[in-house]
């Protein structure tokens, strides 16, 4: 029977030292840590608690503890070949660890490619996680499920053992003036719109950003290739996705040294003064949408608890040209 593997809040705070210690000790560190925290839940490599109890009183608040998944049980009966089977060096973890049937035929297959290439300096050579995951599974796309797996969790198996990288999302903008200042906007239409009219007036904006929705959480890492940016602003949705797309952009920012992903405060005022609410998929729990308020300017977040919670959502496009033009009140942190 499997045994509970409850984490407690000091030794989550020391492991995130140990694995962040850059961002650990900076103005980030909450913020990152809840954002890395929740993707980690999504994927259900761990689990939050679900009462307040659980959860400490600072913004963004962090778990008092959290529990790890149990491990997967052991076949009933020993698969035909898998005593057989000699692991590489770089898998020898596997000889003890306790696998589901599929798990172990992943890591047959990784096996079997470390094998063939071993020695061989070219089929070694890094290259990007989707080339090596087609080379490897025959399918494109299996490692980016891989990659959020147990099979990928510390001390197991990583993109250096399969001499891979994870390639950034490509990231699309308009230069609209000479600042410090990159806007990232997570709909097409409102990108279109804003950049147009911060291109007349930049203000202290030097570049205007397409989030593509999640895409940015990986595409935030093409800022790097930007010269001059000091500040990143970012204006979306306010909606559960909306806001969880800047929070996990900000933790690749944050292990990048690049700058926080801050909200575009002025825009997400307007938005609210506009309070045109649609439908969400879903109504979203108390608890998770104070999490996810958590990054928004002071005033906004006990509204935009009430969005949420209510299973509503305000669409950014609410904030078009017309309104825009008639309210410049947005451009005061731009």
């Amino acid at each position: 029977m499997a045994t509970e593997r409850r984490v407690e809040q000091p030794l989550i705070l020391r492991a995130f030292s140990q694995s962040c210690p850059g961002t650990a000790g900076g103005t980030q560190a909450r913020p990152v840590l809840a954002a890395l925290l929740d993707e980690l839940a999504d994927h259900q490599l761990i689990e939050l608690p679900r009462g307040r109890e659980g959860w400490d009183a600072p913004t963004p608040p962090l778990p008092r503890w959290l529990r790890l998944p149990a491990q997967p049980k052991a076949d009933g009966r020993p698969s035909p070949g898998r005593s057989q089977v000699v692991w590489r060096h770089e898998l020898d973890w596997a000889a003890s660890a306790v696998l589901t049937a599929a798990q172990f035929d992943v890591l047959k297959t990784v096996n079997r490619w470390l094998r063939d290439t071993d020695g061989d300096a070219e089929a070694r050579t890094i290259i990007p996680m989707r080339e090596r995951s087609i080379e490897i599974f025959g399918d494109e796309k299996r490692l980016d499920a891989l990659a959020t797996s147990a099979l990928f969790a510390p001390g197991r198996l990583t993109l250096a053992t399969l001499f891979a990288e994870r390639i950034p999302s490509p990231l699309a903008y308009e230069r609209v003036g000479d600042g410090g200042t990159i806007l990232v906007i997570e709909n097409s239409d409102t990108f279109e719109t804003v950049s147009a009219l911060l291109a007349e007036e930049p203000g202290r904006t030097g570049y205007v950003a397409f989030g593509g929705g999640h895409a940015f959480e990986s595409s935030v890492a093409r800022i790097a290739r930007l010269k001059g940016i000091t500040d990143i602003a970012y204006y979306g949705d306010l909606d559960d996705d909306g806001l969880i797309i800047p929070q996990r952009a900000n933790a690749t920012a944050a292990a990048l040294g690049l700058p926080a992903v801050r909200p575009a405060a002025g825009l997400y005022r307007l938005l609210f003064r506009r309070d045109f609410r649609g439908p969400a998929p879903c109504a979203i729990d108390p608890l998770v949408a104070r999490r996810r308020t958590a990054w928004l300017p002071a005033e906004l977040r006990d509204g935009a608890v009430d969005v949420l919670v209510a299973g509503q959502r305000l669409a950014q496009e609410v904030t078009g040209r017309i309104a825009l033009i008639r309210d410049v009140s947005w451009r005061a942190d731009l």
